[in-house]
């Protein structure tokens, strides 16, 4: 879903994760514009968030979708825009269900019909 969502956009997404124990990974790219982001064994995630947020020279161009009071408030005196995890989530759901009706739309669109479908159609439409 979060794919789909940073296809549509266009943007580039960054989620982080707790630590993934047991991993030397701490970045996992899915994309040109999508990785999957765990903090080093030990760190925090909210202190990883900030430490990631400082990589940006301007804040207006991030958007943080978080629900931790610390983080909005760190995040939001540096200027980037806060989105509620909650929020979010229901944007997500929007937008997954509108994609999978249009990707359903065009499977119908695209289907092909056997001979024996076509002739059957055939005799119901010509009488």
């Amino acid at each position: 879903i979060l794919k789909r969502f940073q296809e549509n956009k266009n943007n580039n997404v960054l989620v982080v994760f707790g630590e993934k124990s047991g991993s030397e990974i701490q970045c996992e790219e899915l994309s040109a514009k999508f990785c999957v982001h765990y903090p080093p064994e030990g760190i925090p995630v909210g202190e990883e968030i900030i430490r990631l947020l400082d990589r940006f020279h301007n804040y207006k161009d991030v958007i943080l979708v978080t629900s931790e009071k610390d983080l909005k408030t760190i995040a939001k005196k540096k200027g980037a825009k806060i989105i509620n995890s909650i929020e979010f989530c229901f944007d997500l759901k929007r937008i997954s269900h509108f994609f999978g009706v249009e990707e359903e739309s065009q499977k119908r669109i695209e289907a092909e019909l056997s001979d024996g479908e076509v002739e059957l159609w055939m005799k119901i439409f010509n009488g």
